[in-house]
């Protein structure tokens, strides 16, 4: 555990980070949110996939912070990204506005959508979170799974699966609960023996970043916990693994400790001597989830220890005054993980660690 007298307020940090992402939604004329500030060459197009999980966070920053205009922001955000979807209900991916659908991005999309729904009731967002559901069930294989990013199936598109089963909570659709079951029979297939989970990666030939397992493991725990009493035996199985995986990882202990590697392999083998920030504030959150599910205090007390790292390297002086409020990629700065690189995403998720922290 941190020392108390290097502690960073936690208001603070939740401040200072969503202050940044209404300056990254400036940057770009309020049309989405840029993808993030680059030391090279300054702002970023927006990023439709980040712009709409973005959506939550500053839902819940609103009224964590009482400050209604993010939640103003929030619903700009959604009315942008309403412009961009096309006739077969799909988003598209990657940076900018003109990029090929990908499965992964509007699923997350989608779970921005429903934020904004349930915050607002306005149908046009529903309508907006149907079609793109019904693309998802269109492009599922019989597998149960996505091909996302590089046409390679992966678990990390449990946080479709995710989003299919907050849709299927709001709608009742049965042809959502079945593709939700049919993606948790899968990714129950993908864990090895000492809990590992293969697959968390964009490719085969990618690097495991602690970002992409973060992903993997909060898209299967959030899945069990919204279809459990339905499914229960796939939903049971996708949650014991998350826990088994979350928990392998809390124990490594490398020279960045607390915070994890950012690349690490099978047999939670780390290949990386730089930290992904954006995966360990994404893990804070996991394992906040598994300290609830188990008690384990040893675990609570981890993610303190990296939540009062990640607050320390948070940028605070205005070297770089776009900077301040976000932090990087990776660390050190010039680490595998979007290098020199302040990315939305990775402030996204401190916040969420910080909204977790404070109410778990």
């Amino acid at each position: 555990m941190s020392d108390e007298s290097s502690r960073v307020p936690h208001r603070a940090v939740l401040d200072r980070a969503v202050t940044w992402v209404c300056a990254a939604h400036d940057a770009t004329g309020q049309q989405g949110v840029s993808a993030g500030y680059d030391l090279r060459c300054g702002w970023q197009p927006p990023y439709p996939e980040t712009s709409g999980y973005l959506i939550p966070t500053l839902l819940r920053a609103a009224e964590a912070l009482d400050r209604p205009e993010l939640a103003d922001r929030a619903a700009l955000v959604g009315d942008w990204l309403l412009g961009l979807q096309r006739a077969d209900g799909s988003f598209p991916g990657g940076m900018g506005v003109d990029g090929s659908p990908v499965a992964f991005d509007t699923g997350q999309i989608l779970l921005g959508l429903l934020a904004l729904w349930h915050d607002t009731r306005r149908a046009p967002v529903l309508d907006a979170a149907v079609r793109a559901g019904a693309w998802l069930l269109a492009a599922q294989q019989p597998s149960g799974t996505w091909l996302s990013h590089f046409d390679a199936p992966n678990t990390y598109s449990s946080r479709i699966t995710w989003a299919l089963a907050e849709l299927w909570r709001v709608t009742a659709e049965p042809g959502l609960l079945a593709a939700v079951g049919r993606s948790l029979d899968w990714l129950s297939s993908q864990v090895r023996p000492d809990g590992w989970i293969d697959g968390m990666a964009f490719s085969p030939g990618h690097p495991q970043w602690t970002h992409t397992i973060g992903y993997t493991l909060r898209g299967m725990l959030r899945t069990a916990d919204l279809v459990g009493a339905e499914l229960p035996e796939p939903a049971g199985r996708c949650a014991d693994a998350a826990v088994r995986c979350a928990t392998g990882l809390a124990a490594l202990r490398t020279n960045l400790d607390p915070l994890l590697p950012g690349e690490i392999g099978p047999g939670f083998t780390p290949r990386a001597e730089y930290a992904c920030l954006t995966g360990d504030a994404q893990l804070v959150t996991v394992w906040l989830d598994v300290a609830r599910r188990t008690g384990d205090v040893g675990m609570r007390a981890r993610c303190d220890s990296v939540l009062d790292r990640l607050a320390q390297l948070q940028v605070q002086q205005p070297i770089e005054p776009a900077t301040v409020g976000a932090i990087a990629g990776s660390w050190p700065l010039t680490g595998g993980f979007e290098p020199l690189t302040f990315p939305n995403w990775a402030v996204k998720f401190l916040a969420d660690a910080v909204l977790d922290r404070t109410t778990r």
